[in-house]
């Protein structure tokens, strides 16, 4: 098999720190390019809903760094070239001109801004999205939070897929559940879909499935969810259901383990 030239776009928030370690532990990596993560300010009606606010992303971010452990900084092996994209330039002309340049046989995404259609005239079938959620259940943003939110845990997982012009709407290669755990927090479940979709795509590459897509028959045409749906209201609303041992039953029910 010819040497493959494989380009990873990213952010740069722990989970992707993991996201890239894991790729250069088992690929040679010829250039990164990590993308600024920048959230809209939210709206708080009330002190409880910034209360909850903040605790949601302190305990994430706990939950985050004892799970995916040594991933806080990037560790990128193999020295490849990296770049720092401010958000809303990774559509610009200079950007896709540098990664056509490089002549990439793959670009792996994952939890990057959408991509115009330029990247899809000028790679057609070499771009690779990981996304923390089925798709034909959950697509868009905060995949990995909204099964718990609709308690329907069982729905959390990860699919890698083909870009295409809609949202996690492209040709599935693979994807698979977590395993659900009765003493999993709200946090561990939004965790594990992370470490599953990194093993998916490490396995994508290294045994070349890009062929199983064509013969794939999950439609990829779940709900779609924005950065906007997530505020503090559903974060309230899970921590009503983690209260009143609404989750709790039903990992009872659905634990594997």
């Amino acid at each position: 098999m010819a040497k493959q030239n494989l380009i990873a776009i990213t952010g740069d928030q722990l989970v992707h720190n993991y996201f890239l370690n894991q790729l250069s532990f088992n690929f040679e990596l010829s250039s990164v390019f990590i993308e600024k993560t920048h959230y809209p300010n939210p709206f708080f009606n009330s002190s409880k809903e910034i209360e909850a606010w903040n605790d949601f992303f302190l305990n994430r971010s706990k939950t985050e760094k004892q799970l995916l452990k040594f991933s806080e900084h990037n560790n990128i092996q193999d020295n490849p070239n990296i770049f720092n994209i401010e958000k809303g330039f990774l559509n610009e002309d200079k950007t896709i001109e540098t990664i056509s340049k490089l002549n990439p046989s793959k670009i792996i995404i994952f939890g990057t801004s959408l991509l115009s259609s330029k990247y899809l005239d000028l790679f057609p079938n070499k771009i690779l999205n990981l996304h923390v959620g089925l798709s034909q259940y959950y697509r868009g943003s905060s995949c990995n939070f909204w099964p718990i939110y609709n308690l329907e845990p069982q729905f959390l997982g990860a699919t890698v897929h083909y870009v295409n012009q809609r949202i996690d709407g492209g040709d599935i290669i693979i994807q698979d559940s977590i395993k659900l755990n009765k003493y999993d927090s709200e946090f561990t479940l939004m965790t594990k879909p992370i470490i599953l979709g990194t093993k998916l795509i490490i396995k994508t590459i290294n045994q070349n499935f890009l062929n199983l897509a064509a013969n794939n028959k999950i439609q990829p045409n779940g709900k779609l969810f924005q950065i906007k749906d997530f505020d503090s209201k559903a974060i309230i609303k899970v921590n009503n259901d983690v209260s009143s041992g609404k989750l709790k039953n039903l990992l009872d029910l659905e634990a594997t383990y």
